[in-house]
């Protein structure tokens, strides 16, 4: 999810700061605290940007929405193209079907990117 990556990253300016803090014995205190604010701002911006930058590829993860409450039934799939909101993607669907979906959003901090189904094709499953 995007909020552990976040997280991931965060972690890793923190140690950045605190390796360049002990390297330099010049740096004080009010520098360390800059460079952890400048850390955390950095992390921020990334978890909101990037499901912006990237969209959605193919092999992710996504939420479908069908029926009436489709935030509670969680109803998933993998997107088989990559897209952007407002795209239309192909979507596997449980047992080997696939779908026809259009993009309505990008993943979220502890949730997948959404997609609405528009229609769903029909295939034959060999046994």
């Amino acid at each position: 999810m995007l909020a552990i990556e976040g997280v991931k990253l965060m972690v890793a300016l923190f140690a950045v700061a605190l390796i360049a803090f002990a390297l330099d014995p010049g740096m004080g205190l009010l520098t360390l605290a800059k460079f952890m604010a400048a850390s955390f701002g950095i992390s921020l911006l990334f978890v909101l940007g990037y499901p912006h930058i990237r969209g959605v590829k193919k092999g992710d993860n996504v939420q479908i929405m069908k029926g009436a409450l489709p935030r509670f039934l969680g109803f998933t799939g993998v997107v088989l193209d990559d897209g952007r909101i407002n795209d239309e993607v192909r979507v596997k669907l449980s047992r080997g079907r696939e779908a026809v979906a259009i993009l309505e959003s990008y993943q979220g901090l502890f949730s997948h990117a959404r997609v609405k189904l528009m229609y769903e094709e029909k295939t034959q499953v060999m046994r």
